[in-house]
């Protein structure tokens, strides 16, 4: 049961990381494309690209786990919360820059998070693999 229900939670990460990925970003682009692009929190948080990596890193994560990782649920549940206020205080600047410098600090962290610990649980995947087949 535990599997199954890391698996079902496994592939929600997954299509709300492709929801994230064909929807948000066109419809961004599109209703912003007087704008020229700029490297500042409001405009790289309103892309809804470091979500989706984050999304994508969960994912690849959660895919070598037996068990559905509370952790990771967290993780995720927070990036999208403080996407939620920085996008819904978009136009005031003072908010707005809060939430977004935490939403970009969360996803920065938890891919690099995640990519460390997705290297060693592969590592500890092939090890073990190696181990069976000898």
């Amino acid at each position: 049961m535990n599997r199954a229900l890391g698996m079902t939670f496994a592939f929600a990460y997954l299509v709300l990381c492709f929801a994230t990925l064909t929807y948000w970003l066109p419809h961004f682009f599109a209703a912003n494309f007087q704008l020229m692009p700029e490297l500042s929190y409001r405009y790289v948080t309103a892309t809804g690209l470091p979500f989706g990596v984050l999304l994508v890193t969960t994912v690849a994560r959660q895919s070598f786990k037996g068990f559905f990782s509370i952790t990771m649920f967290f993780q995720v549940f927070t990036a999208a919360a403080l996407l939620y206020a920085a996008l819904y205080a978009f136009y005031y600047p003072a908010q707005a820059n809060f939430f977004c410098a935490a939403h970009l600090f969360i996803c920065a962290s938890g891919i690099g998070w995640n990519l460390y610990h997705h290297r060693k649980e592969l590592e500890r995947y092939h090890r073990t693999a190696a181990v069976a087949g000898a």
